[in-house]
């Protein structure tokens, strides 16, 4: 116990006590970002800079690019055409993957419908096909997507249950996320959003 006592009474040894416990926080801090880096090597597809914009890893190559713009697309999709009786399922996507007129899109879309969801008791499921992208030379992107909604629903009239595919075609421009710093799973927003509905079978037809 006097040996520590010794330490912090004499200057020199309090210097060097100071001096190497800082050596030995930089140690650790070093390996932990070592770690850190090593563990995630090759997972960073962008990195938020000045002004929330962003640049793409260079080893990114258009097959990984096509895959960033993907997953969008099916998420955007899944979260827009998901709904119940109560409407959209996942609400809390909405703000992280629409802005400006695509966000206004979807409000209005799922306000028109909002009626006959909830009379109809309606539950939908939308399956994504295949994306078509093409890139636009401002680093934004537009994609076109086909796939199904299977839809439930029960007749108000009659109360049978109703199971109806449709047929789905839509287009989504991309533009870079201006708000990384709250949503940095998304460095992709969509700004606008089109679809059209065809009918592919219905048990109504059945009867």
């Amino acid at each position: 116990m006097k040996g520590v006592t010794d330490i912090f009474i004499s200057k020199e040894k309090l210097a060097l006590f100071w001096f190497l416990l800082a050596c030995a926080f930089l140690v650790g801090t070093a390996w932990y970002s070592y770690e850190v880096a090593d563990t995630s090597r090759g997972s960073m597809l962008y990195v938020p800079v000045a002004q929330s914009e962003f640049y793409l890893d260079r080893s990114l190559d258009q097959q990984e690019l096509n895959d960033v713009i993907n997953y969008h697309t099916r998420h955007a999709l899944e979260t827009f055409l998901n709904r119940g009786p109560k409407g959209i399922l996942n609400k809390e996507r909405i703000p992280l993957l629409f802005i400006d007129l695509a966000r206004e899109q979807v409000d209005l879309d799922e306000r028109d419908a909002a009626y006959d969801f909830s009379t109809r008791r309606i539950h939908q499921l939308m399956e994504v096909g295949p994306v078509s992208v093409e890139y636009s030379p401002t680093g934004g992107a537009e994609t076109v997507a086909t796939g199904q909604i299977v839809r439930v629903s029960v007749d108000p009239t009659s109360h049978e249950a109703i199971t109806q595919s449709l047929a789905v075609s839509a287009r989504l421009e991309w533009v870079r996320n201006p708000n990384l710093r709250d949503s940095r799973r998304f460095p992709f927003v969509c700004n606008n959003i089109e679809y059209r509905l065809s009918s592919i079978s219905s048990s109504e037809e059945a009867r």
